[in-house]
Formats: C-alpha cells, sequence, structure tokens
C-alpha cells in the first residue's frame, strides 16, 4: 500500500486514541487513561518510522467513484476488471518504451512480466484497489517498475488538466501505443460515469466527471504520426544525461529532440574510444512525431534514434 495511505490511516487512528485519551482523563479512568497512552505512544511511533522509511517498489491505490460503485460495498465486476487492465496496459507499455528505448507499432509488449502489478488489497471509502511491486528482493533504489508507475500517474494527471499546456507537454513525450492506451483508460471512465482518485508514493488527485470528459476529449482528439528518417548535419550537442540533441542541417535550420538509449551508447562509446562527436558531420536516423493536438497547431517531436555514419 502506498506510504500516503498508510500514514492516513494511522493519523485517522491516532485521532481516535487522542480523543479517548482525554476522555478517560476527564471521567477519571486510569485504566483506560493508561491503556490509551500506551496505545498512542506505539502509533506514534509507528508514524514516525513511516516517514523516515523510504518505499523503493512500486504501489499505487485506485479509488472509484460513481455509477459503477455501490458506496463502499461493490464496484461493477466489468467496469473494474476493464480499469485494471487498461492502467497495467499503460504501465507496461511505459516500461518497456523506457528499458527498449524503442516499441513496434504493433504486436506484443515486451517484457510484460516484469511490469505486473499485484492486487494485494481492496480499498475502502470510496471502492478501489491496493496495486503492489511484489518481490522477495529487497532494493536500495528505486525499482524502474516504481518510476514508470509514478510516471504514469503523472501523465493521467496531466491530461486532465484544466491547463491545456500540461496536456501538450506531456503529449510530446506520448507515441501512438501510448495514446491509445490512455484513450481508453478515459474512455471506460467517461462511459461508465465514473470518477477516480490515484494515490501513490508522491501524487494523491482525483478527477471529477469534467476532468475526465477533458481527457477523454483531448486524447481521442490528438493523432501522433510517426515515421522514421535520415538525416546529415553537424551534431552541435548532445547530453547524455538528460537524453536530449541538436543537430544544424544548414544555416537556417536545427533540428533537435530526445536521445534514445542505443543512441546514447553508441555516444559513450565514440567518447570512451577517444573520438569527440560534437562538431563533426553526421547521418543520423531519426523517429519524427507529428504531434496534433486538440484546437492547436501541429508540433514536431524528433528522437535521435541511432548514429549511422561520420561525414
Amino acid at each position: 500500500m502506498p506510504r500516503r495511505l498508510r500514514l492516513e490511516g494511522l493519523q485517522a487512528e491516532l485521532a481516535a486514541v487522542t480523543e479517548l485519551l482525554n476522555q478517560a482523563v476527564g471521567m477519571d479512568d486510569p485504566m483506560g487513561e493508561y491503556q490509551f497512552t500506551k496505545r498512542k505512544q506505539m502509533l506514534e511511533s509507528e508514524r514516525s518510522e513511516l516517514i523516515q522509511a523510504q518505499e523503493k517498489k512500486a504501489s499505487v491505490a485506485l479509488f472509484f467513484g460513481g455509477k459503477p460503485v455501490f458506496g463502499s460495498r461493490g464496484i461493477s465486476a466489468e467496469f473494474a476488471g476493464k480499469m485494471l487492465e487498461q492502467f497495467q496496459e499503460l504501465v507496461a507499455r511505459s516500461f518497456a518504451k523506457s528499458e527498449l528505448g524503442l516499441l513496434g507499432e504493433r504486436g506484443p509488449i515486451p517484457m510484460r512480466q516484469s511490469s505486473s502489478l499485484m492486487v494485494t488489497e481492496v480499498a475502502r471509502g470510496s471502492f478501489g484497489f491496493v496495486l503492489d511491486e511484489l518481490s522477495d528482493q529487497s532494493e536500495i533504489e528505486d525499482t524502474a517498475l516504481k518510476t514508470m508507475v509514478e510516471e504514469v500517474t503523472t501523465v493521467i494527471e496531466r491530461t486532465a488538466s484544466p491547463n491545456e499546456l500540461d496536456f501538450e507537454e506531456v503529449a510530446e513525450s506520448l507515441d501512438a501505443r501510448m495514446l491509445i492506451a490512455l484513450r481508453d483508460f478515459f474512455v471506460t471512465l467517461d462511459s461508465a460515469d465514473a470518477t477516480v482518485r490515484v494515490v501513490d508514493e508522491v501524487a494523491d488527485f482525483s478527477l471529477d466527471h469534467l476532468s475526465i470528459h477533458r481527457a477523454r476529449t483531448r486524447t481521442e482528439a490528438t493523432s501522433i504520426d510517426e515515421k522514421d528518417i535520415v538525416l546529415e548535419g553537424v551534431l552541435e550537442g548532445l547530453l547524455p544525461d538528460h537524453r536530449k540533441f541538436e543537430l544544424r542541417i544548414d544555416a537556417a535550420h536545427v533540428v533537435y529532440g530526445s536521445v534514445s538509449k542505443e543512441a546514447a551508447e553508441q555516444y559513450a562509446a565514440f567518447i570512451s574510444g577517444g573520438s569527440t562527436p560534437i562538431g563533426q558531420k553526421w547521418k543520423i536516423r531519426v523517429r519524427q512525431r507529428i504531434v496534433v493536438p486538440l484546437n492547436r497547431p501541429a508540433r514536431e517531436v524528433n528522437r535521435l534514434l541511432e548514429f549511422l555514419q561520420p561525414l
């Protein structure tokens, strides 16, 4: 369960125990005062340990409301199954893209097993589910899956944001398959007249009917066209840590964008071999995406895939 939710639970229990302790003191009940004091001390200790703890594995909670939910008692099985499947699809596509760099336009998503989340609890209040990354190994650093889950929740939130620029920035990072998965997620929510609250290690946000419909409209109206092209020009800059490049085609035309994992590894190999690609003329392969958002001009987004040869 996300640490944020565990802290909420402890805080609520602590408030209830504090109230009972105050009542015991007011009623001159020494036995009750002793018991509630001990319980309060234990809860405060647990809260302190949890605040200091660092969660290294993926954990996210999805709470649903609206027509598919019957209070805190139940949820439509068909709706719940679709939402869990579509959220997992978002995570799987994001994870595969991060690990492999590129995904084909069709076919199965690779590395699905490595990106699988498990339903570990049913979340009450409204009705929902806790999804966790389960492993017998302890982790020193955040797992790749934890990072991807947090990125997916950010994409969901910004897609539904009232600020149009938030979605435009997100759209530039999406590929066509991720856009489809995102569209399916919001279509299912909107068609069911549902709401959702998403909680993970860093995020806690709720999307009402208006926000969900806004996100559906944006994703349905946005198109992403991709093609691979070969460019020739002078490599004026490349930041391997930030995965950014800049290529000058001629005096008036500069192409810039992100760098794939494979191209960054190529660049590192050039440097370690004593070569200096910066300032040299290169033939490179670039994946060019034209993103056309709703009621906004098209944007060109480039990703350096591969260094082909120096010129």
